[in-house]
């Protein structure tokens, strides 16, 4: 990401084990090796990625409460999974998730306001990751 100028080095912070396994505590659940990869690597802080977005551990409680209340709002027919964890929220109109069952590189699943029941948006979490780390590298050379 430095060498994209997404963020320097000083622009990236990651969470510590200690912060990963208290929030894993209070859900009930471990996370999968490739989420808490992420955590660790770049959970606080990534310069400009995913800027305008709650996915960073500061904004993770409670994200699954707020996705639950957009779609009862909405009216939308589908309610999400027991074993669903949502790790971002884009400007209180999107979100995406992963459930726990789905394996250590869950594929993610994306709801959008008026678009009907979510869908697989990436077969895999690293995926997201790549496509976002692409989409903002793109924007900066523009």
């Amino acid at each position: 990401m430095v060498s994209s100028q997404i963020a320097s080095a000083e622009e990236i912070e990651g969470c510590s084990e200690n912060e990963i396994k208290e929030l894993e505590d209070e859900i009930g659940h471990s996370f999968p090796t490739v989420y808490r990869e992420f955590l660790l690597a770049a959970g606080h802080r990534v310069g400009l990625l995913f800027q305008g977005t709650d996915i960073f551990f500061g904004n993770l409680r409670g994200l699954t409460q707020e996705a639950n209340e957009l779609l009862e709002e909405n009216q939308e027919p589908f309610t999400l999974p027991a074993d669903t964890f949502v790790f971002s929220m884009h400007q209180g109109y999107e979100f995406n998730y992963f459930r726990f069952s789905d394996g250590e590189n869950p594929p993610v699943y994306q709801y959008i306001e008026g678009e009907g029941d979510p869908k697989l948006a990436w077969d895999s979490f690293s995926n997201f990751l790549s496509d976002g780390i692409n989409v903002t590298a793109t924007f900066i050379k523009e």
